[in-house]
């Protein structure tokens, strides 16, 4: 579901949009649409939005969290494609993510369903009243949300491997012929 999408259009054209651009803290959509191009920029995306996940130290533990996502994407698609995201950053190496949270924008607290915690109060700053917000790894691990995918998963798998069981009853898959033959 999620890519990595360096096209600055796809970013301005979400920057543009009247539901994303009010949230966009004085930012026009062109430098958002360049911002996606840096090196030291991972822009992941889905149909409706993405992600944009920064580099904050040069070892790769650390980076901050941008998110740009139209109506159409949210509630399904980004909860969906954030799990993505995460599990994709978190095998890069990082083991921390920041992000803001907006007093103007009550879409931009991230989910505490996967681990999320606030670092603090509230605070005035340059772009506006805005409130940091921490994940770790571990967190994410640990979270309702991420034993709930593995629950779903494991479920997904046991399904899987008795319908493989059953259909083996009746016709043996290539794979099961192969080793028979022994290649």
């Amino acid at each position: 579901m999620i890519r990595i999408e360096r096209d600055p259009a796809f970013w301005r054209e979400i920057a543009c949009h009247p539901a994303v651009a009010p949230a966009l803290i004085g930012l026009s959509p062109e430098v958002v649409g360049e911002f996606a191009t840096r090196p030291d920029v991972l822009p992941l995306a889905a149909v409706h939005g993405g992600f944009l996940f920064v580099r904050r130290d040069e070892l790769g533990f650390s980076c901050e969290l941008h998110s740009l996502f139209t109506p159409g994407g949210w509630g399904r698609e980004v909860h969906e494609a954030g799990w993505q995201a995460l599990n994709a950053l978190w095998l890069l190496g990082y083991q921390t993510l920041t992000t803001f949270e907006a007093a103007v924008n009550e879409r931009s607290r991230p989910p505490r369903s996967f681990g999320f915690i606030a670092c603090g109060p509230w605070r005035e700053t340059p772009f506006g009243t805005l409130r940091q917000w921490v994940l770790t790894r571990e967190a994410f691990a640990a979270s309702s949300e991420h034993k709930g995918e593995e629950d779903n998963a494991n479920r997904d798998r046991r399904r899987h491997r008795r319908r493989q069981r059953d259909r083996g009853r009746r016709e043996p898959d290539r794979l099961t012929q192969c080793l028979k033959r022994g290649f």
